[in-house]
Formats: C-alpha cells, structure tokens, sequence
C-alpha cells in the first residue's frame, strides 16, 4: 500500500460510516463525511462528529464534496440499500473511475450495487476466517473495513474444532439449529471430507460434522459462553437465546 495521503468521502452518518471516518482518519486519511438526512447528522454533530448535510440527489452537490474532483475513493454506508444503490449510479455518471465501496446484508441488494459499478461490497455475514483483505488485497479500503465492519456492533467471529464426544460431531450442519439455541450463526465450515478450505454454509451440500472439521461462526459476544459451555460436555439448554 503506497504511503500517500488520500482524500476520501464516506457518505452516511451512521455508526458503521462514522467508524469508517474515525479509523481513516486516525491513520492520516483526509476524510469528509456526509449524509442527507437531518436528523442523522445533527446526532453525528452532537457526538462530535464533522458531518455536513447535503441533497446526495444534486450532482452538483456531489461534486462540490469532491465526486468528479479530488476524491480519491468514495464509502457509500446509508442505512438504507436503496439509497446506496442510488448513489453509487450517480457518482459512477459523475466519476466512472471512482472506486466505490458500499456494504450489504441482502444478497438482491450486492448484486444491485455491483449492477450500479460498485467497486466493492462487504456482505459482514460472509465475512470470515479468510478475512476481508483476501476480497480487496489488503488496501486501504480492506484494512478500514476489516476494523469497523466488526466494531459497528457487539459481534464476535471464532473457530470451532469438532471433537467426538461434542454435541457437534455426528449432526448435519443444516441441524444445528445455533441460530435458535445460542443466537449465534454458522458462516461456513471447514469440512475435512472436502478438503482444507472454507466452505460457506450458503453451499447447498450436507454437511456431517465429524472430528477435526471447523466451524466459522459468528454472534454477540455474550452468546459464546454459554456456547462453549455446551461443548464442554454440561447438559445443553435447547431453550433459544
């Protein structure tokens, strides 16, 4: 990663953008944030925030903070998918060279934003042991996201090794059911019968844990103890989290 100064703009003020701004900025970014929502800003101002209000539906305010200009790299992170999808056309008419990074929980709404000529879109819930550089190449955008897309709530990502003995060995993955019991769910699993590599658990085979497989899982930080509890062989609480 060259050492250079970028000018960057992340439009949205909400948590995930105002911890993409704080990241980036700590790390000698020159950042400008801003969003179109009142209200969301004047909360962002109250927090200490530089946050500027802007109608993202005028080109000409878009290129007045810089799409079309000096903007080197542009974070589209409304909270809402639509908008975002929205944005990213109208910047990539302004500035089709713009490298735009936006982030999705919908499967529709990646293949949207990729439609509109995102750069890059982080689905958090396929984000796992590979690590976000491996998607972006450990870039400025990589490094950012991987700090913030974990830090804009209480979530946790582990490892966990099937051993014979544990609740786990024996069961089909799609029988878990660890999203009821433990509020916690699987990303993928490292299926020794397949190989060494990480399969994502939207992988439509069955999956029979056994010994030495590896599950990806991902949930509140609280959610793992009792979870651990479990596979250390006390008696399972079936009641959901």
């Amino acid at each position: 990663m060259r050492n250079t100064r970028k000018k960057i703009v992340v439009v949205g003020a909400s948590p995930v953008g105002l911890e993409v701004a704080r990241q980036l900025a700590r790390r000698g970014q020159e950042v400008r944030v801003v969003d179109d929502s009142k209200a969301d800003v004047g909360k962002a101002v109250s927090q200490g925030f530089a946050v500027e209000q802007i109608n993202l539906q005028d080109d000409d305010e878009l290129r007045r903070v810089g799409i079309g200009g000096d903007a080197d790299v542009l974070f589209a992170l409304l909270n809402d998918d639509a908008s975002n999808v929205f944005l990213v056309i109208s910047a990539k008419a302004i500035a089709p060279r713009l490298p735009v990074v936006s982030i999705s929980g919908s499967r529709d709404t990646i293949e949207r934003l990729y439609a509109a000529g995102a750069t890059k879109v982080i689905d958090p819930y396929r984000i796992s042991g590979y690590k976000i550089y491996e998607l972006m190449h450990r870039s400025l955008i990589a490094e950012t996201m991987e700090r913030t897309v974990f830090g804009k709530v209480d979530l946790d990502i582990a490892e966990v090794h099937v051993e014979e003995g544990s609740f786990l060995h024996g069961k089909y993955l799609d029988e878990l059911s660890l999203d009821q019991h433990y509020n916690l769910i699987v990303l993928g699993v490292v299926d020794r019968h397949f190989g060494d590599h990480l399969i994502f658990a939207t992988d439509p085979r069955r999956h029979r844990m056994d010994s030495g497989d590896v599950l990806v899982v991902i949930g509140p930080e609280k959610a793992f103890a009792r979870f651990h509890r479990d596979l250390g062989g006390e008696d399972r609480d079936e009641t959901p989290a």
